[in-house]
């Protein structure tokens, strides 16, 4: 096995230094909730994409990219007072996002180490919320859902490969389903509307 991922490994480098063209990025963001009309909030934990540029209109470049991130929100804390005893409080929520998109990037002339960039993508959002009060108050609730994705951003080429960037996504997404709490199943239908700041660094090839 060890054999096997050196040798992907020695065939990936071999293709990246070979590339000449630089049509492939990666990038690894740290993506910060921006605004959220929802209560659960969600801290960022990392955010990875990969972009393909696929062709040339005029001086805009067009192309496809895939971004993959992890949010979550851990909470543990007791509470009581002096005639409830003191109950110790689990709150833990993971959210997972798939991001496909088409984007445009439009060089600036006479700076073209910086590139405007604007997609429009579709975001599959998978959250899993569990909750203990530790007084027979349980929440476990899972969904899966998915709405249109907005994205604008601005990268600096820091070298020939290595670039800088920030980005911003706004989210729209239709949450509808069923919830258990304490054994009862309960509806929710509601529309979130999110924005997520992202920024961090990539490389071409």
């Amino acid at each position: 096995m060890k054999k096997v991922i050196l040798a992907s490994f020695l065939v990936f480098a071999s293709l990246i230094m070979q590339a000449q063209d630089q049509k492939w990025s990666i990038e690894a963001n740290y993506p910060l909730v921006a605004n959220s009309n929802l209560q659960n909030d969600f801290n960022g934990v990392l955010d990875l994409g990969i972009k393909y540029r696929f062709a040339n209109v005029g001086p805009v470049i067009l192309g496809a990219g895939f971004n993959a991130a992890y949010l979550k929100n851990f909470d543990n804390f007791t509470y009581g007072s002096a005639n409830v005893q003191d109950l110790e409080s689990d709150y833990k929520a993971k959210q997972f996002l798939l991001q496909p998109k088409l984007f445009a990037e439009l060089p600036i002339p006479g700076l073209s180490a910086l590139r405007p960039q604007i997609g429009l993508g579709y975001t599959f959002s998978s959250v899993d919320i569990n909750y203990d009060n530790g007084d027979q108050f349980i929440v476990d609730d899972t969904n899966t859902e998915g709405g249109l994705n907005l994205n604008v951003g601005l990268s600096y080429d820091i070298s020939k490969r290595f670039f800088v960037q920030v980005q911003y996504d706004y989210l729209t997404i239709k949450f509808k389903g069923e919830s258990e709490i304490n054994g009862q199943t309960s509806n929710y239908d509601f529309k979130e509307k999110t924005g997520f700041l992202k920024a961090g660094v990539g490389f071409r090839f």
